[in-house]
């Protein structure tokens, strides 16, 4: 059926139901703000992962760094001790 065959009233209504007047229809209010929320709640909910991750990285990262030192300081502890027992005997 095409538009000169339906009525004004079945017009109307198809124009209504499927937006083909050509004017945009403008949400209300309250799906923006709802909109807005969400965005910041999953906004921060990726800052505190970035930082927890961050944080994680961060702290092995020193451990290996005093693992690491305190290794040196035990070959090189070691190196002096071994040397001075040498010249002992």
């Amino acid at each position: 059926m095409n538009s000169s065959q339906a009525g004004p009233a079945a017009q109307a209504a198809w124009l209504s139901c499927c937006n083909q007047s050509g004017l945009l229809l403008e949400p209300s209010e309250g799906p923006r703000v709802v909109q807005a929320v969400v965005l910041g709640v999953l906004s921060l909910l990726v800052f505190c992962g970035v930082l927890f991750l961050g944080g994680g990285l961060l702290l092995r990262a020193q451990g290996l760094t005093a693992l690491l030192a305190h290794e040196r300081r035990g070959s090189h502890e070691a190196e002096t001790g071994g040397s001075t027992g040498d010249d002992d005997s």
